[in-house]
């Protein structure tokens, strides 16, 4: 409450936001001044306050630092942070040390590097007038690197630890203690839907906080089972979207009881075989490999060591140059995110621009991911020639997942008893 503090002592109102987001997150839009000197653009933050310091009462001797987007706001945008112009004072209204806050550590950093009691004494750190930091900063850390280095220790972790190591996982293999899978491609094509549903599993998300903690993932793979999933997507990464491989494993178990089960994704930021194995092991029939966080030969090996192992990759891609690298891999089933893993940003129209590049190889299967909520984003998808959708947020907050299912994809395109 640093900045509703320091709004109140220099003669400020703090007042209702018009809007209440406790525990949620909001994409925030800065100065590139003081603590987020260096940051981009449009990055989560978790908010905790309905409050917050009003435009019209603004003191003169302080500065809007930050801001959130908002319709309740005349266009201004809910006040996150403010700033003295000249003394060493500067304070937010959001959760800087949140895990679903982005950049947060640099934040703490710029803070701890400030020294004195005016701006002036800061060359390091000066309020200049400069333009703000934007996205594509060679030097900005992503979300997606920070989860990526983050996964890196907790895989290390987990190798060294007694029954969970590399070889006692290739000893559980050869045991043939895995579960038998099913063709991934060929089991998307498989739907009683014209177009194909990814229903996917997960309890958070980087760019919108908390979705659902008390789901039961079993449960809610059998609800999009009985739907009529083709796939169902398994969010296991534990530090940003709170899943974990056990909810794949029972997914995989729950499911095992149908005669004609929906395949099963591990979806997690993979960069070695250890993870694939570990993924087969608990039942997944297919893991995504995103291109961003690869390199080209790393890319390759993952991909033949997934096929070795009889699974089939679901490649991820966002860009041109991506989608021609999933092609020169000869991946059968592609995803395009709608979200930009630097900016996590979405743009729909990204699937549709990239459309073309994969036009007469009928042996792939392009998948679009991200953003899909209504039934006129899956008409427009499917309309173009999509194989299918990937939906996750929009199913998780779904009061009945099943019906909401059956009216995304049903109503009289629907082709099967389901409906």
């Amino acid at each position: 409450m640093g900045e509703q503090c320091i709004y109140s002592l220099f003669g400020g109102v703090v007042d209702q936001t018009g809007e209440i987001l406790h525990g949620k997150t909001s994409t925030l839009c800065h100065d590139g001044k003081g603590i987020y000197r260096g940051l981009p653009q449009d990055f989560a933050v978790t908010r905790y306050h309905s409050l917050a310091g009003t435009h019209p009462t603004l003191p003169e001797c302080l500065e809007v630092s930050s801001w959130v987007p908002s319709d309740v706001s005349n266009g201004k945008g809910v006040i996150m942070g403010v700033r003295h112009k000249k003394l060493l004072i500067e304070g937010v209204q959001f959760h800087p040390e949140s895990i679903l806050t982005a950049h947060g550590r640099q934040m703490v950093r710029n803070f701890l590097h400030m020294q004195g009691g005016t701006w002036q004494e800061n060359d390091s750190h000066a309020v200049t007038s400069g333009v703000a930091a934007t996205n594509g900063d060679a030097n900005e850390t992503s979300i997606l690197e920070q989860i990526y280095a983050h996964r890196r220790k907790a895989v290390a972790v987990q190798k060294s630890t007694p029954s969970q190591t590399w070889d006692d996982i290739q000893g559980a293999y050869k045991l043939q203690l895995a579960p038998t899978v099913i063709d991934f491609a060929a089991r998307i094509r498989d739907s009683p839907y014209k177009i194909s549903l990814m229903a996917e599993i997960k309890r958070a998300s980087p760019s919108k906080g908390v979705i659902s903690m008390t789901v039961s993932a079993p449960k809610q793979a059998h609800e999009y089972a009985m739907a009529g999933a083709s796939v169902i997507s398994v969010l296991t990464e534990s530090e940003w979207f709170k899943g974990n491989l056990d909810d794949l494993r029972y997914t995989r178990k729950v499911l095992d009881k149908a005669t004609d089960r929906p395949a099963v994704l591990r979806k997690d930021f993979i960069f070695e075989e250890y993870q694939i194995l570990e993924a087969r092991l608990a039942g997944a029939d297919s893991v995504l490999l995103i291109v961003k966080m690869l390199d080209s030969e790393t890319l390759k090996r993952l991909y033949d060591y997934s096929q070795s192992l009889r699974m089939e990759p679901l490649v991820e891609v966002n860009n041109e140059e991506e989608m021609k690298a999933a092609i020169a891999l000869g991946a059968k089933v592609i995803g395009v995110n709608n979200r930009n893993l630097t900016t996590f940003q979405v743009d729909m129209k990204t699937t549709t621009r990239l459309l073309d590049l994969i036009k007469g190889q009928e042996d792939v299967v392009l998948c679009a991911l991200s953003g899909i909520a209504t039934p006129q984003d899956v008409i427009d998808y499917r309309q173009c020639g999509v194989g299918a959708v990937l939906v996750g947020e929009a199913l998780m907050r779904a009061e009945k997942p099943v019906k909401f299912i059956r009216e995304l994809l049903g109503g009289p395109d629907c082709q099967s008893w389901i409906c």
